[in-house]
Formats: C-alpha cells, sequence, structure tokens
C-alpha cells in the first residue's frame, strides 16, 4: 500500500487533502509519513513551526512534529472519522504559543498550560478556512478531538456525562482513542501509562457501561420530569394550589 502511495505522491506535483487523508490513516508509523515532511508543510504551512521545536519537558523524546507523527500512527488503522487523524496531526500546534518556564525550584521542563484551547483556535481559525472539503460537522468533531486531547478523565460517570453534553459517544470513544495514542508517543512513566490505562478502558467495553449507566440516568430524569408536569398541569386544571 505505502509504495503504491509512494508511486502516487511522486507523480503529483502537491499533496491534496484526500491524498494526505489516505496517508494519515494507512502509513505503517511515523516515518513512513515523514517521507512526506515537505508535501504536507507545502499542503499546510501553518505546521511549520512543529518542525524541531524542542518540548524540553520531561515526559517527551520527540521534537513537536515527530511527537505529532507517532500519535497519528499510534491511532488505528483505517479507523471510518477522518477528522480523527487530522485532529493527531494538529492536536499539539498551540504549543509554542503557549510554552512557559518552570516556576518550581526542582522542574527543570518547560510546560504548554493552555495549549489545547491555542492548538484548537489555531485549527478553528487558520487552517479549517482552506480546508474547503470540510463541512460544518466535520469541523465540529475536529474541534472537539483537538479541544479534548488533554483533557482528564477518570473510570467515572461524571466525566461521560460531561463530555454528553458536547459531543456523542462515538466521538468521545474516538477522542479516548487520540488520548491513548498521545500518550503512547510519549515517555512511558507510571502516570502516562495509568492515563493509557484509563483512556483504553473507557473507549472499550468500561466506557459503554458508563454510557449504558448515563442513558438510564437520562431516562429516568426524564420520566421524573415528565411526571412533575403532568401533576402540575392536573393542579392547574383542577384549580388546586
Amino acid at each position: 500500500m505505502l509504495i503504491v502511495l509512494k508511486i502516487y505522491f511522486d507523480w503529483l506535483k502537491s499533496m491534496k487533502w484526500n491524498e494526505l487523508i489516505i496517508l494519515l490513516k494507512t502509513a505503517k508509523n511515523a516515518e513512513d509519513i515523514d517521507k512526506y515532511r515537505e508535501e504536507i508543510i507545502e499542503l499546510i504551512p501553518t505546521l511549520k513551526i512543529m518542525v524541531g521545536f524542542d518540548q524540553k519537558n520531561h515526559a517527551h523524546q520527540y521534537d513537536l512534529w515527530v511527537h505529532s507523527l507517532h500519535v497519528v500512527a499510534n491511532l488505528p488503522r483505517n479507523l471510518e472519522d477522518d477528522m480523527l487523524y487530522l485532529a493527531a496531526l494538529f492536536h499539539d500546534i498551540g504549543k509554542p504559543d503557549c510554552q512557559c518556564k518552570p516556576t518550581k525550584p526542582n522542574d527543570t521542563s518547560m510546560h504548554y498550560y493552555g495549549h489545547p484551547k491555542r492548538s484548537m483556535e489555531i485549527v478553528r481559525d487558520i487552517i479549517i478556512p482552506k480546508l474547503s472539503c470540510i463541512n460544518a460537522t466535520d469541523a465540529k468533531r475536529l474541534l472537539y478531538y483537538v479541544e479534548y486531547h488533554d483533557d482528564r478523565v477518570s473510570r467515572k460517570l461524571k466525566h461521560v456525562n460531561r463530555h454528553m453534553k458536547i459531543a456523542s459517544f462515538e466521538e468521545f470513544q474516538n477522542l479516548m482513542l487520540l488520548q491513548v495514542a498521545d500518550a503512547k508517543a510519549h515517555i512511558i512513566l507510571p502516570i502516562i501509562q495509568e492515563r493509557i490505562d484509563i483512556c483504553s478502558d473507557l473507549a472499550g467495553v468500561k466506557g459503554l457501561e458508563l454510557y449504558q449507566m448515563y442513558l438510564k440516568q437520562n431516562t429516568r430524569s426524564k420520566n421524573n420530569l415528565s411526571t412533575s408536569l403532568n401533576i402540575r398541569i392536573y393542579l392547574l386544571i383542577f384549580g388546586i394550589k
């Protein structure tokens, strides 16, 4: 597949959006994607800032560009949602704008507070306007994945409840896959492994169990509301206060 892609890309003068999607969804590893670095950056010049950007953080072993490619490659291959792969490529693009020095005495790592929101803003304001192939529904999913890629979750129902207010359950599970892929592109410290375990569970059976609990809870709430409204209507009809 990659040989066919190479011949195809070499034949073209510049990469197109659909070709980028195919590459991101089918490449076996980060190195195979990086072979087309020039073509990708020609297509999306905003990405150039990530190339060679040293994250200077104890949990990272790659520069920002290579890290992002590993996140893409860590996703399961050929999932249906193309936006998930673009989100993996774009998720940290706001980091250079958010880099700040450590404040604690023994901390030697740079930090990137607020970078998910900044990444989302760059994708929303700079990248998406150039993507004529992305409709409003796709854009909404892409922005959701980018903005919440670093959102801390647990195996508790409250986190599913929170995300169900802004996304579908399928999108939430895709987000968990993105978080797993992102975490695996770090140095695997104990806290990183814990995140991988939690997000893997939420992307699988545990997440489905919590979603079913959410549906039952939501149904009970609607039934209680309906009963309350019926009682109020009955009292109004018969003039009872």
